[in-house]
């Protein structure tokens, strides 16, 4: 056989790989060796299918700036952007997304004692803004008792008292009454503001105490019941709409910030890829069907619609198949073998 023919049967095997691998024939064929490749896929030990040192490098190939900057940044923000877009259209209300039984999990889970951190409360209340808040409501109150309960000047009191002792006029004594009236008013107002200047953190500390005593009563309960609801009875489109374009794109950029930090943050690359070492270490002998069984997954290729299934994956094969950079690995593989074989090799007997 000479090199001739040997190249002209090379190219020609070339050309029927490139055209075979990317037909219908081959969709086919993916189609009827799918369930077998899934099974053989469980069958294979999880060491064999997982390198853990390969993670390691491949999370830390993501951490480079580079690639946080080109790669990981944009998809964090896209991916935010289309799940933000798509909450904008839709307007069932929440419940409605969520399965059968959903309320009832969600009960027993606001059901739980301590559900609401005592620290969190804590925070909240001492803060300065809801101190701010306390003492305009304090102060607003203290202004309104003593405009209307003060009896030294409320309609009921002693000016109701003195028109008794002369209902055809005070004269002088009506005059002196609103001043006085006003003289106190004004320098009441600064005493109350000082005295509230302390007393809201205090009044702020006692709302904290009663609510960590009282959070897990049968009305605090039914409080947290009552806001689930709320917000369950919404349409998903009302509970994102005050996100305007501005804050859209800050939400954006914010999640794109962080999901590069959790890759760019070392010490939690290195707990994960620790993590994925020992449970690869722990498990490579055994088939991956047998790892996931571990955790109640039971993947069963036959309780799915294979046709579905490959529909969907064989578009992803056929264009790989169809890549420049997978024809010439082909090609390659086929050069290998015919450059391989000897000059004048004759068929065997």
């Amino acid at each position: 056989m000479s090199r001739a023919l040997l190249n002209e049967l090379k190219a020609r095997q070339i050309a029927f790989l490139e055209a075979r691998l990317v037909s219908e024939a081959a969709a086919r064929d993916f189609r009827e060796r799918l369930p077998a490749g899934f099974a053989a896929l469980l069958a294979t030990p999880l060491g064999e299918l997982i390198d853990a040192g390969a993670v390691a490098r491949a999370l830390d190939a993501l951490a480079a700036e580079e690639s946080l900057r080109r790669a990981v940044r944009p998809a964090a923000a896209a991916a935010l952007a289309a799940l933000v877009e798509a909450a904008r259209a839709e307007r069932r209300r929440a419940k409605e997304l969520m399965p059968e039984g959903a309320r009832d999990k969600l009960d027993r889970i606001l059901e739980q004692p301590k559900i609401v951190p005592e620290r969190l409360v804590r925070e909240v209340l001492e803060s300065a803004a809801l101190d701010a808040v306390m003492r305009d409501v304090l102060y607003d109150t203290l202004k309104e008792f003593s405009e209307k309960v003060n009896p030294f000047f409320a309609e009921w009191g002693l000016p109701a008292l003195l028109k008794r002792i002369a209902p055809f006029g005070l004269g002088g004594v009506g005059k002196a009454m609103g001043t006085l009236q006003g003289e106190f008013e004004r320098r009441l107002e600064p005493e109350i503001r000082r005295f509230l200047q302390g007393f809201s953190r205090t009044a702020m500390r006692q709302v904290h105490d009663i609510l960590v005593a009282k959070g897990d009563t049968p009305e605090f309960v039914g409080l947290r019941k009552h806001v689930a609801t709320w917000v369950l009875e919404q349409e998903i489109c009302a509970l994102v709409g005050q996100l305007d374009a501005k804050s859209s794109a800050l939400a954006e950029e914010l999640g794109a910030d962080i999901a590069a930090q959790v890759l760019r943050d070392r010490p939690v690359r290195a707990r994960t890829s620790e993590a994925i070492a020992a449970f690869v270490a722990a498990h490579a002998r055994e088939p991956l069907g047998e790892v996931l069984g571990r955790f109640g997954i039971a993947p069963a290729l036959d309780a799915l619609d294979v046709d579905a299934l490959a529909a969907a994956l064989w578009p992803l094969v056929r264009s790989a198949c169809a890549t420049a950079p997978v024809r010439a690995w082909l090609a390659s593989v086929v050069e290998e073998f015919f450059d391989g074989l000897p000059d004048g090799l004759e068929p065997p007997a």
